[in-house]
């Protein structure tokens, strides 16, 4: 069994590509087939790989632990542990984004021609999601603002009040609707995002201050969370100063979320990210200059879109978690279970990350194509004055990639994202129901709401956009 989950996860990771940002093609395309054919196909696929999951993993195991290879204990790997190499790392990813915020504060304010722009949101927020996908939670080593604090208030501070225990991960979650706010509506240019960085900063400084480092970096930051999340799929796992190879995937199977917050958290990364296509659509366009405008427009004038789209965000994150309450709901009525409705919630939650993160390339990735690359050329040109200090200002362009291939690969990555899912929630139901034929039946609701979601990225990724 166990090498059946090695051959069936291995061949599922090493298929899944890399990640990025937005609806992938933004002028007319005909798909080369009707759509109802994708989604056609789209669904057999997974019963199919339902099935055959349900087939050969049906029995409960012990525990939800797998087997770990200690790599530290090899000399390359070491030397990455290093404690001098780790800190030339922190030092290095401090300069970084000093150097991000400077580039912004007295650079170009263009979005195209200044550092900061392509480095934090190309580099940053996507290249590092799809490196914590591949090498485990590199984030947890680099990240700025942790090393910033501890020069600051020293590694081991006293906070100053007690973090209630009610409160959870919904900071980090009222700092991820912030992030995705500014990123969806914000309008940033490169001023505004280095003075968003300095006020965050600022919040991290504060919070660490009065809750303590160790609180503040698990509840609180919101991209220690989301890459603490993503770094469960990678079959690299940082721990105690070690480095371990484990399967792909399976990381995801170590924990239930131990707050409902963190359930939203988690589903917010889902419907953010279904959001973010939909409101491209011409459907999306249609409804709110045919309906909407007139109704909020007189009011609110020009706030009355911003406004309509933030209703928008948190409706999705509503329409996803009913949804998943429900199918929760009747997974259990299925299993004829007793186990609480919440502990069953917090369980299965885990399972929807590799959806998140397909749905993350599928929507995003053609802007490593599109503007990923020209950070070499910003090498030389940070500020946007015209410099060429190392003769890269104008090495390279944009990369154009074929509709075609555009299309296919985001089919093929959302259709592995699920059954990667579908793979994980069966493997938590034979540990959470007691019997193997209770826990196959208790998988078909949610075998329907990944074939729900499946249709609806989809649609969404082949639905007429409103601009290029």
């Amino acid at each position: 069994m166990k090498k059946g989950i090695l051959i069936f996860s291995s061949l599922l990771y090493f298929l899944l590509p890399q990640i990025s940002l937005a609806h992938s093609f933004g002028v007319s395309y005909n798909l080369p087939v009707p759509l109802w054919m994708y989604m056609y196909g789209g669904i057999a696929t997974m019963v199919v790989s339902f099935l055959f999951v349900g087939y050969f993993f049906n029995k409960k195991s012990e525990s939800l632990t797998y087997p770990k290879l200690n790599l530290s204990k090899f000399s390359f790997f070491g030397r990455l542990t290093h404690p001098s190499f780790l800190t030339a790392l922190k030092i290095i990813s401090v300069v970084l984004f000093l150097f991000t915020i400077l580039t912004g504060l007295i650079g170009e304010d263009s979005s195209y021609s200044n550092f900061n722009m392509t480095f934090f949101w190309i580099v940053f927020v996507l290249g590092l999601t799809y490196a914590t996908a591949l090498f485990g939670n590199i984030y947890t080593i680099i990240n700025p603002w942790k090393t910033i604090t501890e020069w600051l208030v020293g590694k081991e501070n006293q906070k100053i009040i007690k973090y209630p225990e009610s409160f959870g991960y919904y900071p980090a979650l009222i700092f991820y609707f912030v992030f995705i706010w500014i990123e969806l509506l914000g309008h940033t240019t490169p001023l505004r995002l280095s003075l968003i960085l300095i006020i965050y900063t600022i919040l991290n400084d504060l919070g660490v201050m009065f809750l303590g480092k160790e609180i503040w970096f698990k509840y609180c930051e919101f991209f220690s969370v989301f890459f603490r999340l993503i770094s469960k799929l990678a079959p690299i796992e940082y721990k105690s100063g070690k480095l371990y190879l484990r399967l792909p995937f399976l990381g995801l199977l170590k924990e239930k979320a131990e707050y409902f917050s963190l359930i939203l958290f988690i589903l917010f990364m889902l419907s953010s990210t279904a959001f973010n296509g939909f409101k491209e659509t011409l459907p999306w366009s249609r409804f709110y200059f045919g309906y909407v405008d007139d109704v909020l427009g007189p009011i609110l004038g020009s706030a009355s879109y911003p406004v309509f789209e933030t209703i928008g965000l948190l409706t999705f994150l509503g329409i996803f978690l009913g949804v998943y309450l429900l199918l929760i709901g009747l997974a259990k009525k299925t299993a004829k279970s007793s186990a609480p409705f919440q502990d069953l919630a917090s369980c299965f939650i885990f399972s929807l990350i590799p959806i998140a993160l397909v749905y993350n390339i599928a929507h995003y990735y053609t802007l490593i194509f599109s503007q990923g690359f020209h950070i070499i050329n910003l090498i030389s040109d940070p500020f946007g004055f015209g410099w060429n200090l190392f003769g890269t200002a104008n090495s390279f362009s944009s990369i154009i990639v074929g509709a075609n291939f555009v299309w296919h690969s985001e089919v093929a990555f959302i259709l592995i994202g699920y059954i990667v899912s579908v793979y994980l929630a069966h493997i938590i139901a034979l540990n959470v129901f007691p019997k193997g034929k209770e826990a196959f039946w208790s998988q078909l609701p949610m075998l329907t709401m990944m074939i729900c979601y499946t249709m609806l990225g989809l649609w969404i990724l082949s639905a007429p956009l409103t601009r290029n």
